[in-house]
């Protein structure tokens, strides 16, 4: 729920402002002085202010204080109200950074979507900061498994392709780092690409990105992302009726033609949902998922890619602190690193990366976490008990046992590549499947 501050020095208007917000299942909260509102600012980091222009007994007024919480939180929307709007009043306070100017008395319906209308706003600004943040740091799509190299040989050619593009995969899979990876390589890199959430803006909200109507159409999201890269997140929450909008703006660049506007953009599309399965619940269009999809690259967990968890473990160490050289994983931790199936999968990996940096931080000398500084909360290594479980077992069949046990473990490491189990294992391939087959172990 999103959390609304409410300014003003009459202790009836917070109310009046209070309740209707609250009626929209927002979470609001008052102050009736600069001092008050400063020290709950802070302390709730809120997701909008609504903001009297006029506060008596108070340190500072209205304008006063919209710069001072730019100062503390620039990306925080402020809607400034006031019973004595005029045009100067309102000019500076846009030019002060405020969202938008509203006079009283005030229309309810009209309060409601100006709140909607902020609050989505700067969703997605936070999240195009994020992406901008993505790009300035210039990471990889990191790794030695078969999806990795193939994907990295294909982004350039992705890049300079008009061709529509769909990535899907499971949270956490990479798929947005591999958007900005292509909009980096494009034409369009010198931009912040134009990204669109569609679980976290309102019906109200998509049918400006979608709209037709000529007076308004730089709010269209296809406008707004001329001449740059559109990536359209969690594509399959879009509405049906939306999606027909949008098949109706791919399947006809001529209606902006008529307007003067020529289309140039790359469109990236990303769900975490298999399509073809809500195309057959009826959730999706199968002839919009074709549109999107005249390109695809499937995102898979990083359990199916274990062998890149070494890398990426390293790099994101050096990544969080510029004291690399005084933290590292022992091989034991990294092994068992490898066999977590990690749900989160990347996304997971990073931020236990992080954690783990900064519980580690401020070392003075050398350290190796080793197995037992693991602190993993998602289940234990699988073959940690297994010799408790073979000492009833005569030496010939414990050996087998352990035999398997280690052979199973190094293909789900590896992800089934022969190749680097023989390497890995130092078994020429031949004997490799030979050992496999006696031990009755599919490779499925």
């Amino acid at each position: 729920m999103n959390k609304i501050l409410i300014i003003d020095d009459e202790k009836d208007i917070c109310f009046l402002i209070s309740e209707i917000l609250k009626d929209e299942n927002y979470l609001t909260y008052s102050a009736v002085n600069s001092d008050e509102a400063i020290k709950k600012f802070n302390e709730l980091n809120p997701d909008l202010v609504i903001l009297d222009v006029w506060l008596s007994n108070s340190k500072y007024d209205g304008i006063e204080l919209l710069k001072e919480f730019k100062k503390i939180k620039n990306k925080v929307p402020i809607i400034i109200i006031s019973g004595h709007g005029t045009v100067d009043l309102a000019v500076s306070a846009i030019k002060n950074g405020a969202y938008d100017f509203l006079e009283k008395p005030f229309n309810s319906d009209k309060l409601l979507i100006l709140t909607k209308r902020a609050i989505e706003s700067s969703i997605l600004i936070n999240e195009n900061t994020d992406l901008k943040n993505i790009v300035a740091s210039e990471i990889p799509l990191i790794g030695q498994s078969d999806f990795v190299l193939k994907t990295n040989k294909k982004i350039k050619e992705f890049s300079n392709s008009k061709s529509r593009l769909f990535l899907f995969g499971n949270f956490g899979s990479g798929k947005k780092l591999i958007s900005n990876l292509i909009h980096r390589k494009s034409k369009f890199k010198d931009k912040l690409p134009v990204s669109v959430d569609f679980n976290q803006v309102s019906n109200q909200y998509i049918e400006k990105l979608f709209s037709e109507d000529i007076k308004n159409l730089n709010e269209n999201i296809f406008v707004r992302a001329n001449n740059n890269t559109l990536i359209l997140l969690n594509i399959d929450l879009l509405p049906i009726n939306y999606q027909k909008k949008l098949l109706f703006f791919i399947e006809n660049p001529d209606f902006f033609k008529n307007v003067n506007i020529d289309l140039n953009q790359k469109i990236i599309s990303i769900s975490e949902k298999n399509l073809n399965y809500e195309i057959e619940r009826g959730n999706f269009l199968k002839r919009l998922y074709e549109r999107i999809s005249i390109d695809s690259i499937f995102c898979p967990n990083l359990s199916d890619r274990r062998q890149d968890i070494k890398e990426i473990v390293n790099f994101y160490i050096s990544f969080f602190t510029n004291q690399a050289d005084k933290l590292n994983f022992s091989k034991a931790a990294i092994r068992k690193l490898e066999m977590y199936d990690w749900p989160g999968n990347i996304s997971q990996l990073v931020n236990y990366v992080e954690k783990t940096v900064i519980l580690n931080q401020g070392q003075d000398s050398y350290k190796e976490l080793d197995v037992d500084d693991l602190a993993l909360e998602i289940g234990e290594y699988s073959n940690d008990n297994s010799l408790n479980n073979n000492l009833d077992l005569s030496l010939k069949e414990a050996r087998t046992e352990f035999e398997k046990e280690y052979l199973l473990s190094q293909i789900k490491r590896f992800s089934g590549n022969m190749s680097k189990i023989s390497e890995f294992t130092g078994m020429e391939r031949t004997a490799l499947y030979r050992k496999i087959k006696s031990l009755k172990i599919s490779l499925n």
